[in-house]
């Protein structure tokens, strides 16, 4: 879940390419869908891993009904194809042969289609739409503990329920029964349409979706077929589950002027995991956005998940199996949107760093971000956010400052966790995403955690680049991990500075202000 700025090219664009006219090209690339909650973007990389091209357009998001967060398959699969047709037309202008369609998106987002038409029958339920959540909570004292422990997710989202809803439809059930629908996350929805779709359109999706999405047994390597049975979704009606460089079809969108085969089929935070370069156990990114999604390589066996924390297959390759823990915070970009936009504390966004030096180290206030409850490893939607350390002395500066100390706290509780959990030590963090440009953020972070962060050197392209490495290595632009990986470009290292007493002085007030605000029940004054 990332998002994109609209428009964005990397190099400006060589003329048009003239239809018909051969062209010979003179070096090979992989073009890489990368398709977000709020946009789709086309990313054309080199063999020297560098972003050549990009192009993406914005998606639409209807929130009309409550807990609704909807989209339009149709229109995800029209600008998917635009923003492929204009690179991959550059990409022939310029002589530059393409080797390979990849393909990372938007995890745990459903779609149902017919199989016959290839028409959506319903909106897409995003990843975000929480309309479901009263069918997990009318099953959670018979499924809950079960569902942890044969999915390794826990049982917190409403999106494994997203087809267990839809179907509450009388005549999409009916249909459902008789075989008539299919459905599948975004990826599986491009890929059946770019690969022909009603005619012969290839039905898969890889282990990085299968295992998110709620409704797969990852001890048996198979759909949770007891709890579909239980919630009504036929199991036919799912994709096949595929190694993420599998054989995912040969891409036909003649619209889109695409004939290229399919690999690299990716979740979009094991890819940009996997873009880091973070393939030994131990490595850990973590993306800021919205929130942060901080991911976790446990290595090739799964491990038994606690403190709130998801365990998922990470990426299933011909060099073997990795798993991921996984968890996430609801608030990180957010945070500092409400500080411009709530607080009126901040100017502007980009004025973070500036404003972060400019308050006073010693004032002692700290923000607990809790604005939307707690995610990952508290889980607690009623704590509430918490501002301390106030006094006559308080500036508008400490209260950035502490805000974004707060950010870097709820990062470290997760880093932390899951070493504990997965018994292996964290040695770096690496950190993409669009708060990531933060160097005060990054400080607090590298701090706090006692271990070297550091920045990708292509934040933006961090997601795409990590399914086109894996098609890469798996069509052979690169002979193996170790030379794809090589491609990196390097990135700024942020040390720890922090005294070792000052750090547990600081991460021991942070513990003792969480502990104030979870549970917290706010009443309704009226």
């Amino acid at each position: 879940m990332h998002n994109h700025r609209h428009g964005h090219r990397v190099r400006p664009a060589p003329p048009p390419s003239l239809p018909g006219r051969p062209i010979i090209a003179t070096s090979t690339s992989i073009l890489v869908l990368d398709e977000g909650t709020t946009s789709t973007r086309a990313v054309l990389f080199g063999s020297d891993g560098r972003a050549l091209d990009s192009e993406a357009r914005p998606l639409s998001i209807e929130t009309k009904v409550s807990g609704a967060v909807e989209q339009d398959a149709t229109e995800i699969y029209e600008r998917s194809v635009d923003v492929l047709r204009t690179v991959a037309e550059r990409a022939a202008a310029g002589g530059q042969g393409i080797t390979a369609l990849a393909m990372t998106a938007q995890r745990t987002t459903t779609v149902l289609w017919d199989r016959t038409t290839g028409e959506p029958v319903a909106p897409v339920y995003s990843w975000q739409d929480t309309r479901a959540i009263p069918m997990l909570d009318d099953l959670r004292e018979q499924w809950a503990q079960a569902v942890t422990r044969t999915t390794g997710l826990q049982y917190a989202s409403g999106s494994p329920f997203h087809l267990a809803w839809m179907l509450r439809d009388p005549e999409l059930r009916r249909r459902a029964e008789a075989g008539e629908l299919l459905a599948g996350t975004i990826e599986t929805w491009l890929v059946w349409k770019f690969t022909g779709g009603p005619d012969g359109g290839v039905f898969r999706t890889p282990w990085s979706c299968a295992g998110s999405s709620g409704l797969y047994d990852s001890a048996r390597d198979r759909w949770y077929e007891e709890f579909l049975s239980a919630v009504g979704v036929p199991v036919a009606m799912l994709p096949e589950v595929t190694a993420e460089d599998g054989d995912y079809g040969m891409a036909r969108v003649a619209s889109a002027g695409v004939e290229l085969p399919i690999t690299g089929v990716v979740g979009d935070q094991q890819s940009a995991l996997y873009g880091h370069g973070g393939l030994a156990p131990g490595a850990v990114k973590c993306t800021h956005g919205t929130g942060s999604f901080v991911d976790f390589n446990a290595g090739p066996h799964n491990v038994a998940t606690g403190y709130g924390l998801d365990c998922r297959t990470g990426w299933q390759t011909r060099a073997g199996r990795s798993y991921v823990l996984e968890g996430g915070t609801s608030v990180s970009g957010s945070g500092i949107d409400w500080l411009v936009e709530g607080l009126g504390v901040l100017e502007r966004a980009d004025l973070v760093d500036a404003t972060y030096r400019a308050a006073d180290r010693e004032s002692g206030v700290l923000c607990v971000p809790a604005l939307a409850g707690f995610a990952a490893p508290h889980w607690d939607g009623q704590a509430r956010g918490l501002l301390v350390g106030l006094n006559r002395g308080t500036t508008k500066a400490d209260v950035v400052r502490g805000t974004v100390d707060g950010i870097a706290h709820t990062v470290t509780d997760l880093v932390e966790t899951m070493g504990r959990l997965a018994g292996v030590p964290v040695t770096t963090l690496l950190v993409d995403g669009g708060l990531s440009r933060s160097d005060t953020l990054l400080q607090a972070q590298a701090d706090f955690l006692q271990v070297p962060v550091v920045r990708a050197a292509d934040p933006e392209f961090v997601t795409a680049r990590g399914a086109a490495l894996i098609a890469g290595i798996a069509t052979g632009v690169w002979d193996g991990e170790e030379s794809a990986l090589a491609t990196a470009a390097e990135g700024r290292t942020f040390e720890p500075m922090m005294a070792e007493t000052e750090r547990r002085i600081r991460r021991g007030a942070w513990q003792d202000a969480v502990d104030r605000t979870l549970g917290w029940h706010t009443p309704a004054y009226r």
